[in-house]
């Protein structure tokens, strides 16, 4: 296994990339935001898939959380990218093969607005991640400027509305 890459490449006392902090901390509770959403639908018959929708849902808000309180250090933010990205891939799975899990277990499910954008931001959360990694934090630095905070803020808005009035298919 490689060794771990400092993701903070200057002196600054600040833990992982503040460059990115606001963008990271945006797709992780947005994307959990619309899991919890998917809690309350899935409530009843569907208690499996609710419980595992909100534990997905809370882990993620926690993510953003502590990302924004700069609590997050370079193994957190790539453990959450692959947790991100096991999710991703969960849902590949359930809309190709079927429901691996629960009352609807082997059941292909169809893509829904809402589920598409959370799986998209994970995806994006996961591609900040390894761009950081990589490359430093200096290649995400325009996520700090003016334009880029509220770029943030618009693509984030605009994943909530559209999975806000998507709704979710079974």
């Amino acid at each position: 296994m490689a060794t771990d890459v400092p993701i903070t490449r200057s002196a600054s006392p600040v833990v992982g990339p503040a460059h990115a902090r606001p963008a990271l901390a945006g797709l992780a509770a947005t994307a959990g935001a619309i899991h919890l959403v998917a809690t309350v639908e899935h409530v009843g018959a569907e208690w499996e898939l609710a419980v595992f929708f909100a534990l997905v849902g809370i882990a993620q808000l926690a993510a953003g959380w502590l990302i924004v309180r700069n609590a997050a250090g370079e193994r957190f933010l790539k453990l959450a990218a692959l947790a991100g990205v096991a999710i991703a891939l969960l849902w590949i799975f359930s809309r190709t093969a079927g429901v691996p899990f629960g009352p609807e277990a082997g059941t292909v499910s169809p893509m829904g607005v809402g589920d598409t954008i959370a799986t998209l931001l994970e995806l994006a959360f996961a591609a900040l991640v390894a761009l950081i990694v990589a490359r430093g934090e200096q290649a995400v630095a325009w996520l700090s400027s003016a334009i880029g905070i509220r770029l943030t803020v618009v693509v984030l808005s605009l994943s909530l509305m559209l999975a806000a009035f998507g709704g979710h298919e079974h």
